[in-house]
């Protein structure tokens, strides 16, 4: 009996994006979105094309971005897939400009050389794609940070784990068809109730506790898991991953600047509550001084040394 390979985190991006992203293993990253999103019957999608994810650059700050995954339907349809461990401002707004981004990088020409013609000086002919046959885009957006139960970064937070939101108009319903061309779907990690394997009771549930708890399933609850095919091919697959000298030197390096951003962070968080604290004192000591308190009394009050409070005078 071989020994059981440790499994890797499929949230760290280096693992997402090998994973998700085998052009030979398609099937894996169709089930997830179809699963996801409720496609079934003739809304199920299959994957065409990989695109570069290189085109969806974002360059608002240094370093650059780039999104995890885009690939098209063999419909035409745009999909998007992105992960994200940690929130960060502006989070809503990046995922409207990729939605934007994607939907306009559809308007360029395209060049050929005409099949009739066999002479080399003849002049290309040029193409352009319509603005009818601009394609609908759709972001996939995994998070696992928490999000507050109100309004957060523009994104409103209700309580399903999968929440699609769509562009409707606000006059008429005749013109659902022109604003159904954008939707994102976030897929909120940390609001799923983890359950015994053998409890899972849908394909989206099963793949929701892969992304939560692929490096703690048990041996017993991955052979179970692998009675369905395509969960035979994705446990394989990150098996396959996961045994990668390669990718675990990647992986563990990619863990590490995680841990360095999110200390930088904490760090910011921690100085700027901190500042607020002392403004906050500061406001308390001048009002009380307003209203002739002695120095000894404001400092115990506030924590201010008797300097601080006297330079407010």
């Amino acid at each position: 009996m071989r020994d059981m390979i440790d499994l890797l985190d499929i949230k760290i991006d280096v693992v997402f994006k090998d994973f998700f992203g085998d052009k030979s293993s398609k099937e894996i990253l169709e089930s997830f979105i179809n699963a996801v999103l409720g496609l079934e019957g003739d809304d199920r999608i299959e994957v065409e094309e990989f695109l570069d994810p290189r085109k969806m650059r974002v360059e608002v700050r240094k370093p650059s971005a780039f999104v995890d995954l885009s690939v098209k339907t063999r419909r035409g349809e745009r999909y998007i897939i992105e992960m994200q461990t940690y929130n960060h401002d502006g989070f809503d707004k990046r995922l409207l400009y990729y939605l934007g981004k994607d939907y306009t990088e559809q308007i360029e020409y395209h060049y050929h050389q005409p099949i009739s013609s066999k002479n080399s000086n003849d002049k290309k002919a040029k193409k352009m794609i319509g603005w009818a046959d601009l394609p609908k885009v759709h972001i996939l957006a995994i998070i696992d940070f928490h999000r507050s139960q109100g309004e957060k970064n523009g994104i409103l937070n209700h309580h399903e784990v999968v929440e699609t939101y769509r562009f409707k108009p606000e006059i008429s319903a005749s013109n659902e068809h022109i604003f159904d061309h954008w939707k994102a779907t976030i897929v909120d990690l940390k609001k799923f109730k983890s359950k015994p394997v053998n409890k899972l009771k849908t394909d989206k549930e099963i793949w929701i506790h892969i992304l939560n708890n692929a490096p703690f399933l048990k041996e017993e609850e991955r052979e179970l898991l692998k009675k369905d095919p395509i969960f035979q091919r994705a446990l394989e697959r990150l098996e396959m991953l996961s045994a990668d000298p390669k990718t675990r030197k990647a992986y563990e390096a990619s863990i590490n600047d995680q841990r360095d951003h999110l200390a930088v962070i904490e760090a910011a968080e921690r100085k700027a509550h901190k500042e607020g604290e002392a403004n906050k004192a500061l406001e308390i000591a001048q009002t009380l001084l307003k209203q002739g308190l002695p120095v000894n009394q404001i400092s115990e009050a506030t924590g201010l040394s008797s300097e601080e409070i006297e330079s407010l005078r």
